[in-house]
This record gives C-alpha cells, structure tokens and sequence, in this order.
C-alpha cells in the first residue's frame, strides 16, 4: 500500500490536533503516518498523544515556528521511506478518501509536482476557504476562484499556488526542491514553495473531489495581531524579492511601499495603533532581506528563536 507522511505542527491547539490526527488515521486506500511535532505548549502533553498508534511524535523546547518543525516532522519519518508527503495544518479534518485521491492524482500526472485539496470553512463546508488560485505576482496576491463547492470544476486544473494548509507531494520532489525555507518561520512559506516547485518544472494541480475542512487557525492570535503582521508583511516582501524578474519586483515594492504607508493610518483608526511598530520592523526587515530573525516579544516570551 502506498505510504504517506503527514506533517503536523501544533501550538496550543491539542483538541483541533487530535481530530486532525484521527481524521487521518481514518484515511481509505493509502497508509498514513502523522508525524506531529508540538512547539513547547505549555502544560503536559494529553493522553491521546502516547496512546495513538501510528503516531510519531516530538515535542520541542521551545516555538520554532511552522517551518523550521515542519522539517522536524519529516526528519521523524526519514526511516520510514514513505513515499508521498503531506504538509498539512493541524486545525484541518481530511475527508476519508481525501489523501487517496491526491495521491492518484500524482501517480496519474508526472508532470504535476503539487497535488492540492479543495478546504472548506469547517463550520460553512458550503463555503469555499481555498481551493488553488492564480497568483499575481505585481501584488504577491493569490485569486480564489471558487466561492462555493458547487462552483468548483468536475477535474483537476492547473494553478500557479496554492495554500500551505494542505499540499501533497512524492517525497523526491518535496526533498528535491529543499522543503521548507525555517527562516520564514509561518506565513508566504507556501508561495515560496510553490515559486521552487514551478522553477523546478513542477505543475501546482488542484484536485477539487479530494475535500479537507479547516478550522481556521487562531494560533497566532489572528490576522491583527502583531506575529501574523509582522511574519506576513515581512515574509510577502523576502519572497517577491527571491523569485520575481526585475520590473515585476520594482511594481510590487512601490505597492508594498503603499499598502505600508496605507496601513500606518488605518491601524489607528481601527484601535490597533501598536501595530503600526511591528509593520514597519516587518517592512524594515523585509526590504533588507532579514529573514530568519524573530524579534523580541514578538511570540509573547520575551525571546528570540
């Protein structure tokens, strides 16, 4: 049977972890082995963890952030010699023949590098949360195409990216294309990946019968607080700087320029005026290519990781 190496991270999240876990578990047609990774949540690891058979797992130090554990997740299963590797977030339920249909997907079209699943709100599966996309590169911004499970198409198309929350890939093209870039941390790791897999001559394919629902993450405090500010706006510019040509590259800094400028007026209006400090260090930080630096008090503790 075909093997398939599950990446998970989880932070404070155990109950969403665990339904994730046993969703997978519950796959049909392909065996699964969730190899889950815990960024230090504080208080003791539940019962669920030891007792789950099949699941691999280490809990680290401290917060190393999605990146830099989803590798761990991986280094996990290196013995295992699982064929297919399934980067997938830990506030997600996948359907029982979800994976299988990825994976049939793969093995059907070589020329497809990234198999990706249509995810829907866990609590509106009658709406769409992500389902592939065409990326403009002159904002760093990906189209969704699909608002509703209806709207999806009846076979798999071509995208240009897709979200990190649920990708599938041979473990050979996943490890070929260097897997996740730890100085990102969270947030635009799943463009850059895409961005490696298209140069490597890979097609991003979404695959709208495989089906996951995601319970939208709220691990990082939500879209206004200062750690999905600071990675996002930050992360968005390191990535546009990697992979676009020049003209593209010079566009998309004078709208980053202004979506900064933009936003230093409109936190304060909208109550949140401390972001404004993190935005700016995030754009600081971006324009001179400062990846990999978590600044103090970002994640809440006073220290760098």
């Amino acid at each position: 049977m075909r093997s398939v190496g599950a990446l998970l991270v989880n932070f404070g999240q155990w109950e969403l972890t665990r339904r994730c876990v046993k969703s997978l578990l519950e796959s049909r047609g392909v065996e699964v082995i969730p190899a889950l990774v815990d960024n230090a949540t504080p208080g003791e690891v539940p019962g669920w963890v030891p007792e789950t058979p099949g699941l691999v797992f280490r809990r680290e130090s401290g917060n190393y952030g999605l990146t830099r554990s989803t590798n761990t997740a991986f280094s996990l299963l290196e013995d295992r010699h699982v064929d297919y590797v399934l980067v997938l977030n830990n506030d997600t339920e996948v359907d029982p023949e979800a994976v299988r249909l990825l994976v049939d997907h793969l093995e059907g079209h070589p020329e497809a590098g990234i198999a990706a699943p249509a995810i829907l709100y866990a609590d509106r599966p009658d709406l769409v949360w992500s389902a592939g996309g065409v990326l403009n590169p002159w904002i760093m911004k990906v189209r969704q195409d699909y608002r509703t499970p209806e709207e999806l198409p009846d076979h798999p198309v071509k995208a240009t990216s897709t979200s990190g929350c649920a990708i599938l890939m041979r473990t050979a093209d996943y490890v070929a294309i260097g897997m996740q870039d730890p100085s990102l941390f969270v947030y635009c790791e799943d463009n850059d990946l895409c961005f490696r897999a298209r140069n490597a001559g890979m097609e991003i394919h979404l695959v709208p019968d495989s089906r996951i629902l995601h319970h939208v993450s709220v691990s990082v405090g939500g879209i206004l607080s200062p750690m999905a500010v600071y990675f996002t706006h930050r992360n968005r510019y390191i990535v546009a700087s990697r992979y676009l040509p020049p003209l593209q590259r010079a566009v998309f800094a004078l709208y980053y320029m202004s979506v900064t400028a933009a936003k230093t007026i409109l936190y304060p209006v909208r109550g949140v005026p401390g972001l404004v400090r993190w935005m700016w260090l995030a754009a600081v930080h971006g324009l001179s290519g400062r990846a990999g630096i978590v600044p103090s008090g970002l994640l809440g503790d006073g220290e760098r990781r």
